[in-house]
C-alpha cells in the first residue's frame, strides 16, 4: 500500500472531518447562495476579507523568499525543477490577489457594496460590540498573524519553512474554493437575481468568481506542489514535518470556521 500524500494525510485524519464541515459550510454560506445576504451583512465580510487578501500579498512574497532556484543550468534534478513550478505557483497566486481586489472594489461600486464597513467584534458569539473604527476584526487579525508570520519582516518567524507555507497556501484556498461551492450548492434554479438582498452581487460576480474552472486549477495545482514538495523531504524530519502541517491545517481550518460571520 502506497504511502498517501501530504494532502491526503491532511485531509483524511479522523480528526479533521467535523472541523472541516464547520469551516466550509456554515449558515452565512448557504444564505449566500441563496441571495439572502443583506447589503451590510455581505459589505462587513467582504470588508474584512479585503484586509486578509492585502495580508495575503505579503504572505506570497515570504513563500516566493523561501524558493531556491537551481544554480546549474542543465541539472534536471526533479527537486530543482519542482522549485521552479512552485516559483509558478506563487507568481500566479501573487497575480491572482492582485486581480482580486481590484476585483472586490469594482464589484462593491457596481452593487453599493462597502468596503470599509464596520461590523461585529468577533468574540465568538456576541454579535452586540460593534467596531469603533474600521479596522481588522479579532479572526481576521490572526489570519493577518499567519500570514506575516512567514514575511521578511517584522513579525516573521524564522523556523517557518517553505513547506509549511505551502501547507497553508493550499488550506486557505481548498477551504475558500469548497465554501462557495458549497454556496453554489443552495442557489435557486432561479437565475434571475432581481430579488436577492445584495442586488445580485454573489450570485451574478462573486459566487461564479469563486467556483471558476480558473480558481479550482490553481487549487489543484496548490496541492501537487504541496504534495510533490512534502514527498521530498529529508525522512529523519518527515515526523517533525507532518505534525507542524497537521497544526497548520488545523489552526486554518478553525480561523475559517469563525472568519465566516454568525447569521439569523
Amino acid at each position: 500500500m502506497s504511502k498517501p500524500s501530504m494532502s491526503e494525510y491532511l485531509i483524511s485524519s479522523f480528526e479533521i472531518a467535523d472541523l472541516y464541515q464547520r469551516a466550509t459550510q456554515s449558515q452565512f454560506l448557504s444564505l449566500a447562495g441563496q441571495g439572502r445576504l443583506s447589503p451590510d451583512v455581505l459589505s462587513q465580510w467582504l470588508s474584512q476579507d479585503r484586509l486578509y487578501a492585502q495580508a495575503y500579498i505579503r504572505f506570497a512574497g515570504g513563500l516566493i523568499s523561501r524558493v531556491r532556484l537551481p544554480t546549474k543550468v542543465d541539472d534536471q534534478d526533479i527537486t530543482q525543477s519542482l522549485q521552479w513550478r512552485i516559483l509558478s505557483l506563487l507568481q500566479t497566486a501573487l497575480a491572482g490577489v492582485t486581480r482580486e481586489l481590484r476585483f472586490f472594489e469594482e464589484t462593491a461600486k457596481r452593487y453599493g457594496l462597502g468596503l470599509e464597513a464596520l461590523g461585529p467584534v468577533a468574540e465568538g458569539g456576541n454579535l452586540s460590540n460593534k467596531s469603533a473604527d474600521f479596522a481588522p476584526n479579532k479572526v481576521t487579525k490572526h489570519y493577518i498573524d499567519l500570514f506575516d508570520s512567514f514575511t521578511a519582516q517584522p513579525h516573521a518567524n524564522p523556523t517557518k519553512t517553505l513547506l509549511d507555507g505551502l501547507v497553508v497556501l493550499w488550506t486557505t484556498e481548498k477551504v475558500y474554493l469548497d465554501s462557495w461551492t458549497y454556496a453554489k450548492q443552495h442557489a435557486s434554479e432561479n437565475t434571475d437575481t432581481d430579488g436577492d438582498l445584495d442586488g445580485g452581487a454573489l450570485r451574478k460576480a462573486f459566487i461564479p468568481n469563486w467556483t471558476s474552472d480558473e480558481f479550482q486549477s490553481f487549487v489543484k495545482e496548490c496541492q501537487e506542489c504541496l504534495d510533490d514538495y512534502a514527498a521530498i523531504q529529508d525522512e529523519d524530519t518527515e515526523e517533525v514535518g507532518a505534525a507542524s502541517s497537521m497544526t497548520l491545517f488545523k489552526k486554518v481550518l478553525v480561523l475559517e470556521e469563525s472568519f465566516w460571520p454568525m447569521v439569523a
